[in-house]
């Protein structure tokens, strides 16, 4: 979880380094689907804990016979005392009826994730020169291949979402990064 202190020493990677998110959309029956469906798959698959997943923003206009709806999400998982994963995750979509499948539409997906590690630097302790040499030290030598596995499970779990909600919908080509 995020450290609470009123300064502190942040470091921020991004998970996907060649391109700052993934974005999909997907165009058929059901895409009203998609809401249950991620919540799913952030809490089995990835095992973040529901009160992890915060819903920042939810819309859903059904006042025309073509009804549009969204969602944004802000997700943390937990890694350590210091470090976590932080995912944004938005989709839109609408819907219309259909005599064929009942409803039917589009939504579309974005996803970021970075990897947050935060050093609370709030006592004289946590100030002082001393702690500082600790804490570079630690951090460059025990800390620095622990971050990196970190970011690259985020990139997988990023992935993982993406292929999941592909899988879920029968888009059948699986994301590579």
């Amino acid at each position: 979880m995020p450290i609470f202190a009123r300064a502190k020493l942040l470091l921020e990677d991004r998970c996907l380094t060649y391109r700052p998110k993934i974005d999909f959309s997907y165009s058929g029956p059901n895409p009203d689907k998609a809401y249950p469906k991620l919540i799913d798959i952030l809490t089995r698959s990835l095992n973040i804990p529901r009160e992890n997943i915060q819903e920042k923003g939810f819309n859903w206009d059904r006042s025309k016979p073509e009804e549009k709806f969204g969602a944004s999400f802000e997700v943390v998982k937990d890694l350590d005392k210091f470090s976590y994963m932080y995912f944004e995750i938005s989709m839109k979509g609408d819907l219309k009826p259909s005599k064929e499948f009942g409803k039917e539409g589009t939504v579309s997906f974005t996803i970021t994730g970075i990897v947050r590690t935060e050093y609370p630097q709030d006592t004289l302790w946590e100030r002082s020169f001393f702690y500082e040499m600790f804490r570079t030290f630690y951090h460059r030598v025990f800390y620095k291949e622990r971050r990196y596995r970190w970011i690259l499970e985020c990139r997988d779990a990023i992935l993982q979402i993406q292929n999941e909600l592909k899988e879920f919908f029968n888009l059948l080509t699986k994301a590579r990064y």
